[in-house]
């Protein structure tokens, strides 16, 4: 299998069809869901659907959830209790906000077999892999965070769907003590789920996740809140197919995004500077009149979105 090295970035590109069947039979004897929100209800779909471990067994604190996820054939077990969860698994995943995922590190440490394997899927990877380090220090299992870039502005467990990772991008991020052995299990992981997977270190994925992901959001929201300002009804009247694609994601879950937002504000106080100091050219421009800032700033904005977005368009 190649890999691609660029700018310190390693690409794992798509693996081959045989590869991907070698890799679907039973990675796991007990794969452990912890939250079961959108990504944690996905992903028990998702192994479900390749047959990647003999149980799922999920986590939830409102039993409501458990009922749902055990109703719709999400897991194969469901727990209140995350020790119970966890018991036994060869593979854990946390699908939980970013704040508390050290929390539930410290709390299923004691309960983990001495290989078992732990991951994540948020999407703010430097304190928590420094933390890890810390839990894991003694051996008894083993992290390597993971954040897929996939997901919606919609969030809970009904709007769950086993194709959420499919051919999405999962970034992970091995630190210097990660083997070889979890780095190989979590490639082959999220390959046999259909993703792209690229390593990166825990600070350079959150550096530049600032500026893809909690930047656009931060500004979506901005936009959202500013157009409504007032009277939203009336104007709304008037906010056409535009509005509604540059806003979409403010519609995000407001308290999963102050966590994710929080935990990275050391870089993305950085992009909005960065923001900020580009409105104030454009303000500039439109006040010095004749357009041309204008239509400087038109043109840049459509060529970077076409690169942006080219691997979408494909």
């Amino acid at each position: 299998m190649q890999v691609e090295i660029r700018r310190g970035i390693i690409t794992i590109p798509l693996a081959c069809k045989r590869f991907n069947e070698q890799m679907k039979t039973k990675m796991f004897d007990k794969a452990a869901i912890i939250g079961l929100g959108l990504m944690g209800a996905s992903l028990g779909l998702a192994l479900k659907r390749e047959k990647i471990a003999k149980k799922i067994v999920g986590f939830a604190r409102r039993p409501e959830t458990r009922k749902k996820a055990l109703a719709g054939k999400i897991v194969d077990a469901a727990c209140g209790r995350l020790e119970d969860a966890v018991q036994g698994a060869d593979f854990i995943v946390l699908c939980a906000p970013v704040g508390v995922i050290p929390d539930m590190m410290k709390q299923c440490r004691p309960c983990l077999l001495p290989n078992a394997i732990v991951t994540d899927v948020g999407s703010v990877k430097a304190q928590i892999a420094a933390e890890a380090e810390k839990i894991f220090k003694d051996g008894r299992a083993e992290f390597i965070g993971s954040h897929p870039i996939a997901g919606s502005e919609q969030h809970g467990l009904e709007a769950a769907r086993a194709g959420l990772y499919q051919g999405a991008v999962v970034v992970i991020t091995p630190t210097r003590r990660t083997s070889e052995r979890a780095l190989r299990t979590i490639k082959q992981f999220w390959q046999a789920l259909g993703a792209e997977v690229v390593a990166v270190a825990p600070e350079i994925h959150d550096r530049m996740i600032a500026r893809t992901s909690h930047l656009p959001h931060v500004m979506a929201a901005l936009l959202a809140g500013c157009v409504g300002r007032e009277q939203a009804e009336k104007y709304g009247k008037f906010c056409g197919p535009g509005f509604r694609d540059a806003t979409r994601i403010a519609e995000g879950d407001p308290e999963l995004w102050r966590d994710i937002l929080e935990n990275n504000a050391r870089f993305l106080i950085k992009e909005l500077a960065v923001f900020e100091k580009e409105l104030m050219h454009l303000l500039a421009g439109l006040k010095k009149g004749g357009g041309t800032a204008l239509k400087q700033y038109l043109n840049k904005g459509r060529e970077c979105r076409r690169l942006l977005t080219a691997r979408f368009r494909q």
